[in-house]
């Protein structure tokens, strides 16, 4: 036992983790199986197994539908001398295995995170030393498992900054690399002795690189300050109505240059304390999506007040997102379209902002027929804390 020990508290990985317990398991109680199974949800999930005979790795079954799903549940050890006399049994999961006799041990029993089970190929009754045995290593396993998580996490956070910084250096490149450009063209126009409109027209783009920049730089600090204190706000009395026109009429030249246009329908003002900057975002994110995913289609903003609530809601009439990525969008760095301009916070970021205003918002689409975005807010912000 002091090796096993030993043992999973070098192991780094759940595979590893496994293999440990199960052959250790298996060794120590002469069992003629032994498996290792995961609570996934409402489920259980067969992980591993080392046994004489096929068992049910790799196989979920609901939670209520098996014996490790009891042991989890009911956070206790179950010992079954003849598994075809007792209530918990799926006779039709045993009638093709060796299994006569089980004992299934749960895995952090304040909390379980699986089990652990044991089974014979004739009827016995496990013992208070196998039971021990197995309650054993199942805590070290929970140890064990817990420090695998914890690994994983680390590495998957490794994996994240990579990619974060991969992305935050493309994406600060791309406009910084044309308004470079341009400021040279510029000072070789000015030392050529140009006209001054040639010097203008350099300068206006250049500056419009810089704003892209600057947006971009804009979202990464969010992102950054969002994630580490949450989104303070600063309520003040706002329309929301006149809010939407504002940021459609800053929108309205980019929609025009890819042939669309943005229609704006609100029966009138639509009165609430929120933060306007923040709320500014919001409105510029989805307009933004909307002129960018949108195709050539009409962009439709409404703004009302129905039962309490103000309502903003952004439809267009793009290519659409196919439902398995709904909620995919809202997660920090996601880009659907690897070709697509921006970071892909925009979603992430609204939902941070509407959620700190307690309201919330959803996505509605189809693939081939648009996306509506709808964001429902009280119209009196609480802060939190006071």
């Amino acid at each position: 036992m002091l090796a096993t020990a030993q043992e999973l508290s070098r192991a780094r990985e759940l595979p590893a983790v496994m293999a440990v317990v199960r052959r250790s398991a298996r060794a120590m109680l002469a069992a003629d199986g032994v498996t290792f199974v995961l609570r996934d949800g409402e489920q259980v999930f067969y992980a591993d197994e080392d046994a004489i005979a096929p068992l049910w790795k790799g196989r979920r079954f609901p939670l209520d539908a098996c014996v490790s799903g009891w042991a989890i549940a009911n956070r206790q050890t179950v010992v079954i001398p003849d598994v075809y006399v007792d209530s918990r049994i799926p006779l039709t999961a045993y009638a093709s295995t060796f299994v006569k006799s089980l004992l299934m041990v749960p895995i952090r029993t304040e909390d379980p995170v699986g089990a652990v089970g044991a089974y014979w190929a004739e009827h016995r009754t496990a013992t208070p030393r196998d039971v021990a045995v197995l309650e054993s290593l199942a805590g070290f396993a929970a140890v064990a498992v817990a420090n695998a998580e914890l690994n994983q996490r680390a590495q998957d956070a490794v994996t994240a900054r990579d990619q974060w910084l991969g992305m935050t250096s493309h994406e600060l490149r791309t406009p910084l690399t044309p308004a470079r450009l341009h400021v040279e063209a510029a000072l070789r126009a000015l030392q050529a002795g140009r006209p001054p409109g040639e010097l203008v027209s350099k300068a206006e783009r250049a500056l419009s690189s810089l704003d892209r920049l600057g947006r971009v730089v804009e979202r990464l600090l969010d992102y950054s300050r969002f994630s580490q204190h949450g989104v303070v706000l600063e309520p003040e009395p706002l329309d929301l109505s006149a809010l939407a026109r504002e940021t459609a009429d800053a929108f309205a030249e980019a929609a025009r240059r890819i042939g669309a246009a943005i229609e704006v329908v609100a029966a009138g003002p639509v009165h609430g304390t929120w933060d306007r900057l923040r709320l500014a975002d919001v409105c510029a994110n989805l307009l933004s999506n909307a002129v960018t995913h949108g195709g050539r289609g009409p962009i439709r903003v409404e703004a009302a007040a129905a039962g309490g609530l103000a309502r903003l809601v952004v439809r267009d009439r793009g290519a659409g997102i196919p439902r398995r990525d709904h909620e995919r969008v809202f997660q920090p760095f996601t880009r659907l379209d690897p070709n697509a301009p921006g970071v892909g916070l925009g979603l992430w970021l609204s939902r941070q902002i509407v959620q700190a205003h307690r309201g919330r918002i959803t996505l509605e689409s189809e693939p081939d027929a648009g996306t509506t975005v709808t964001v429902e807010l009280p119209t009196t912000t609480l802060i939190a804390g006071r």
